[in-house]
């Protein structure tokens, strides 16, 4: 590709170019971000963290029913081998994502959600969000009258109410009477009218049904002969009942098979919906908070904990989800959402800037002959490491990048590592969880991605397609046998080098063993240099 000189010098000449086009066009955007209301390290060291009513809540005392609350499931919780997953990426949890959120309280039920400002969607100075009101006069209509009519869903005739037939997950919406009851994992359904036979389904609820040890939540349809569960409280929104657990804790698994399911599921109701999360894991709810907030105006439930029947007028159970990192619009008929909407709703939720402001490099025109574009490198702890990582910060220095090093891992504040990542116009690593940061990153941003040898064809489906469906710019590079540490280690002659789709056909737990776990990149910067050039063009 000619000298690292002149290929410098050919980057410095379409970069100047670039600037010369139009100078006149150039607009200073500067996004106005005002964060308020903050969680505190404390909560009861602060005032934000006054407990936040449920949502037209009605504590219930109906003598003329009786508490049916069942036996607790037994689940098998076996211990997953991370070999079933075709990307592990970091395997420990990525302390990059640690925040601060109230610990589940007594009774099941989240200490708060924070009172906060709401960020709006455009990137002007959010308006003062109230917290939710006591609805004292709800209560008195509530009082007179019974609850307000819930019109969101209807129930259906003569139909069931869970549906089992996606590969990933399963789903039951219950509209009409629906009453969760804590701590026994069940939701039980009051069609009207009541019918002789009653189902009984136990419900994954979460986006991987497949994975034996996610936690199952029973739904029951109530006999004619049987008596309802007495409601202890009442709601007027509805709720949704979900699983953490399964493989979250690498960052990856987080965002495809928790939030984005979630947001389908859940941003139809515009926060007026209550979260019932089984299987918790206070450290996800504290890692997340910001998008959970975004979500839901309504406090957390650890619901199996909470010794509540709490009953909804619209309760659904499980989340759902069309594949890995990604979002079929034509799958969800709510709203066609896309994963351009998901990455928007999290900047929002993180109050970065809106979407029509640019990528740094072209909205930021202060001192242009300083400028550069500026590339984040993401750093590997354990597998597919960059071992020679000096020489690849000198390459991309060559070809005019300000390097950013980051390691995820090591950021203890999640709105500041995502203020970082906004703050650059490219994402470079090799593949694995921590690219998945890349839901940061503005719209016309680059992402580089440097695929280990022997796992191209999971590649594109883990993080090409989903770049290009967030409106990022994806650039792919292939690292060959000669990048790749496992040619030291096993000789070009073994099958390993020689021939990785022999290996690959003999099942994921090889392919895992060797090429996800075993091997690091040796990076030739001469070789990768048209990458970089690509990346570049995207960017000026």
């Amino acid at each position: 590709m000619g000298s690292p000189k002149a290929a410098k010098s050919m980057v410095k000449q379409r970069i100047w170019r670039h600037r010369l086009v139009a100078p006149f066009a150039a607009v200073l955007i500067t996004a106005v971000v005002v964060f308020s209301g903050l969680f505190a390290q404390d909560p009861s060291a602060t005032s934000e963290f006054t407990a936040v009513n449920a949502g037209n809540t009605l504590p219930v005392r109906d003598k003329s029913e009786s508490t049916a609350r069942g036996s607790p499931n037994k689940e098998d919780l076996a211990t997953a081998a991370f070999e079933q997953e075709l990307d592990v990426g970091n395997s420990e949890p990525n302390q990059a994502f640690q925040g601060t959120v109230p610990a589940a309280g007594e009774r099941g039920t989240a200490t708060a959600v924070p009172v906060q400002r709401e960020r709006s969607s455009g990137g002007s100075e959010p308006e003062e969000k109230q917290s939710p009101p006591q609805d004292q006069e709800g209560e008195e209509t509530s009082a007179k009258s019974g609850l307000v009519q819930y019109t969101t869903c209807t129930p259906r005739t003569g139909a069931t109410v869970c549906d089992l037939s996606n590969q990933r997950y399963d789903i039951c919406e219950l509209c009409g009477d629906a009453r969760a009851i804590g701590r026994s994992s069940t939701v039980m359904y009051v069609p009207q009218p009541l019918t002789s036979n009653g189902e009984e389904w136990n419900i994954p609820a979460q986006s991987r049904k497949s994975l034996p040890w996610i936690k199952k939540v029973t739904v029951k349809t109530l006999k004619a002969s049987q008596q309802a569960p007495s409601c202890t409280s009442r709601h007027t929104m509805p709720a949704i009942v979900f699983a953490l657990g399964g493989f979250t804790g690498n960052v990856w698994h987080d965002v495809s098979d928790v939030l984005v399911p979630l947001f389908l599921t859940a941003r139809q109701f515009d926060q007026d919906v209550q979260l019932l999360v089984t299987d918790n894991r206070p450290w996800f709810i504290k890692k997340y908070s910001a998008i959970l907030r975004r979500l839901t105006r309504h406090s957390v439930i650890d619901f199996d904990a909470d010794d509540e029947v709490r009953c909804y007028p619209h309760v659904i159970v499980g989340l759902r989800s069309h594949r890995d990192l990604g979002i079929d619009p034509d799958s969800t008929p709510q709203k066609n959402y896309t994963m351009v909407d998901f990455r928007l709703f999290v900047r929002e939720a993180y109050g970065l800037p809106a979407p029509g402001v640019d990528i740094p490099y072209r909205a930021d025109k202060d001192e242009p002959e300083k400028k550069k574009p500026r590339m984040m490198l993401i750093e590997r702890g354990k597998t597919r490491r960059l071992v020679n990582t000096p020489d690849v910060l000198l390459g991309l220095g060559w070809f005019g990048f300000e390097v950013v090093r980051a390691d995820p891992r090591t950021h203890s504040d999640l709105e500041e590592f995502a203020r970082l990542v906004d703050s650059c116009d490219a994402m470079m690593g090799v593949h694995g969880a921590g690219l998945t940061n890349m839901v940061f990153l503005r719209s016309g941003a680059a992402l580089v991605h440097v695929v280990p040898y022997g796992v191209e064809f999971m590649a594109d489906g883990f993080y090409g397609a989903p770049a290009r469906d967030m409106g990022l710019r994806h650039v792919r590079y292939s690292v060959g046998p000669d990048e790749s540490t496992l040619l030291e280690k096993y000789g070009r002659n073994h099958a390993v080098v020689r021939d990785p789709e022999a290996v690959r056909s003999g099942g994921w737990e090889k392919v895992g063993e060797v090429y996800m776990t075993e091997q690091d990149v040796v990076l030739n910067v001469t070789r990768f240099g048209p990458s970089l050039l690509k990346a570049i063009e995207f960017i000026v």
